[in-house]
């Protein structure tokens, strides 16, 4: 009875495909991206500490920019043996555009959104140091039921971790220093948890945009230009930001010089000093939060016509007023004491102007219990919470 009862068991795991999943050893001298060829989906690739410059591969989303490692198969973890004395460091060995990329090859926006064979499923990476891409450091693409873990990116040019077009997933345990853009970005994205991570010398330390069911938790975010962002952008594929929450985040000091290399881009208008700002996004929770130290403002509420022109009307499809936003219970002290020069008549701990001319005006944002000394405008009082 024993013996069948464990051929069957052994039969179910068979056929289930759980005793064929295998782990792929990589050690210093050897390529991930070999390993990664050899993987099948549900395999583990695991990678041994040194420090590992790959030959490159067609980036899966712009075969014309070389990524290092490329990952266009469902279900491969890509884990890191890393420790602080022994690190997994991936390093750019002079032209790659992306450190770790996950995305189907070919896959694009918006068709990804809801092609279900232009997305990949169930990737994981954890444990690696990631140095010095043009790009980006780890780049998911249209990706679900993902997770990136106890990973450093540093010196990435323009992002550390970017999800894009990604449904459910997790960024945990984190630290993303050096960018231009963003250290942590979610963006075109839904059902994401980003906690317990660190953003440091960054132009942005962590943004949501265009996304929805975001909950950006027990974050720091400090020594950045802006702290924490959640953005509206008009024309892209996914045109709203709605319904995140953004709660138990330590955001302070965040007063870094702007160094971002794109002008035009959206971060490139952030001042200085910047602890939280809220543009045009829809149905924010903004609760709990720690905000200090920020020279220019503390948590800012904006109109989207701050950073697109509305002189005559908004960009088609794009709503520029921030609705349903609501702020409680956040600690915001010590802000605005020398402001960026651009935006010094702002300076205050909060700055509360959701709406523009000739626009209708905000519905629903309310502020309750916030401990707070200073407001841009200092009248009318901030709405209150129903």
């Amino acid at each position: 009875m024993r013996v069948s009862v464990a051929l069957s068991v052994l039969g179910f795991l068979t056929a289930s495909g759980v005793a064929s999943a295998a782990v792929i050893k990589v050690k210093p001298g050897h390529s991930i991206q070999a390993a990664i060829g050899q993987a099948n989906p549900g395999d583990k690739v695991v990678v041994y500490p040194g420090t590992y410059h790959e030959t490159g591969t067609p980036c899966p989303t712009d075969a014309s920019h070389t990524c290092s490692v490329v990952v266009t198969k469902d279900n491969i973890q890509l884990i890191a043996q890393s420790s602080k004395k022994k690190p997994v460091i991936l390093e750019n060995p002079g032209t790659h555009d992306q450190g770790i990329a996950i995305a189907k090859s070919g896959a694009a926006g918006p068709g990804c959104l809801t092609d279900m064979t232009q997305r990949l499923q169930g990737a994981r990476v954890q444990g690696f140091t990631v140095n010095g891409f043009g790009g980006e450091g780890i780049f998911l693409f249209c990706v679900d039921h993902w997770r990136v873990q106890s990973n450093i990116t540093n010196d990435n040019a323009e992002y550390g971790i970017f999800p894009s077009h990604c449904g459910a997933g997790t960024i945990i345990h984190n630290t993303a220093t050096g960018a231009n853009d963003t250290g942590i970005y979610i963006g075109q994205s839904h059902d994401v948890r980003v906690d317990h991570n660190l953003a440091t010398g960054n132009v942005s330390g962590f943004e949501i945009e265009n996304s929805s069911n975001v909950r950006l938790d027990h974050n720091e975010s400090t020594g950045n230009t802006g702290g924490i962002l959640s953005f509206t952008l008009p024309g892209l594929d996914v045109p709203t930001n709605h319904d995140n929450r953004i709660d138990h985040n330590n955001s302070h000091d965040n007063n870094k010089a702007n160094t971002c290399l794109q002008p035009g881009d959206d971060v490139c208008m952030v001042p200085k000093g910047t602890g939280m700002l809220v543009l045009a996004a829809d149905a924010n929770e903004i609760d709990h939060n720690t905000v200090t130290g920020n020279t220019t403002g503390g948590i800012a509420l904006v109109t989207g016509c701050l950073l697109v022109d509305c002189s005559s009307g908004p960009p088609p499809g794009y709503d520029p007023t921030p609705d349903n936003d609501h702020f409680r219970k956040n600690t915001v002290t010590g802000n605005g004491s020398n402001p960026d020069p651009s935006y010094a008549f702002l300076a205050a701990d909060i700055i509360n102007l959701p709406g523009a001319n000739n626009l209708p005006a905000p519905v629903g944002d309310c502020w309750e219990k916030n401990t707070f000394s200073s407001q841009f405008p200092s009248s009318p009082p901030l709405p209150a919470c129903p």
